[in-house]
């Protein structure tokens, strides 16, 4: 019973030497690292010690997790008719660019190009742009700018996909006043595709490279329709092999979506769902109904192998 009035008096003196207060030498620097790796600590709350763990999720958005990063994937495809199964990508809706996302067969030059002469170096609209994605199947993503020539190709290095494009600069008419594309040379398939004064691509696709998995955290799905009735399926879908085929994908998670108003869906997964890269994760819909709009996507964490 006498040891701690011993060593609180110990504490005292020492804090004295030091020239601070006993709660900043307790508390104010002390941290540990747990089993998982995660980071907490101590710190003093209305003078009283307090464990303290920071938001997991938040420090690997920081970049303070090294080997980690996640990534939100959104997507919209604003009209699917009745019995058709498209992908949830900016070209998908019905009467554009391709129902179902085609990657490059290979790695691929791609040409980026806008629909309007106003997205170019000087323009009103967009000026430069940003692109991600993959050089070939074994190695991590990468990002290259481009100055936009209006309705003139820019040419990218190879990719084997792009997963995403944003706008960095722009005018003062629209962030982006024509469709932007990233057509694969030889393939001539778009990879991807900014829709008019979106500012950024909204494709539920994204590449994952060998030498990383993806886990996902979480799924999501909504649906807009002026139809009574009618309903769309969702599905996140996975092919493990892009580096041999292209075209066959896994259902890794299905939901339902009603029309008639407004419906949406959201699930959480616990444990996470995993995918070894290489791989190509996407959502797909499939509508009962015309004019339906539908936006999903997915999150994830990204970890190094």
């Amino acid at each position: 019973m006498k040891k701690l009035p011993i060593l609180l008096i110990g504490i005292i003196l020492l804090s004295n030497v030091f020239g601070c207060s006993v709660e900043e030498r307790l508390f104010s620097a002390t941290q540990f690292i747990d089993e998982n790796d995660q980071p907490y600590g101590i710190e003093q709350n209305d003078n009283r010690p307090v464990v303290v763990t920071p938001d997991y999720m938040l420090m690997v958005a920081a970049g303070e997790i090294p080997g980690k990063s996640n990534v939100n994937k959104s997507g919209r495809n604003i009209k699917i008719d009745a019995g058709v199964t498209a992908d949830i990508w900016d070209g998908g809706h019905t009467g554009n660019i391709s129902l179902i996302w085609v990657a490059p067969t290979a790695p691929r030059v791609h040409d980026i190009a806008s629909s309007h002469p106003s997205d170019t170096a000087a323009g009103p609209g967009a000026r430069t742009i940003r692109i991600a994605g993959l050089r070939t199947w074994a190695t991590p993503e990468v990002t290259e700018t481009h100055t936009l020539n209006g309705r003139s190709n820019v040419a990218t290095g190879k990719f084997v996909i792009i997963h995403h494009m944003e706008v960095i600069t722009k005018g003062g008419t629209a962030v982006n006043v024509g469709a932007i594309t990233a057509t694969a040379r030889t393939d001539n398939t778009v990879t991807a595709m900014i829709q008019p004064a979106e500012g950024q691509t909204h494709m539920a696709i994204i590449g994952i490279p060998s030498g990383e998995s993806a886990y996902a955290t979480s799924m999501h799905a909504s649906i807009l329709s002026a139809n009574t009735t009618g309903a769309a399926d969702i599905r996140m879908l996975f092919n493990p092999e892009p580096d041999t085929e292209l075209v066959n994908f896994i259902t890794r998670q299905t939901a339902g979506l009603i029309a008639g108003g407004s419906s949406n869906v959201q699930h959480q997964y616990n444990p996470f769902k995993m995918a070894a890269g290489p791989a190509i994760i996407k959502a797909q819909a499939t509508s009962s109904a015309n004019d339906n709009d539908i936006s999903a996507g997915f999150e994830l964490i990204i970890a190094n192998n």
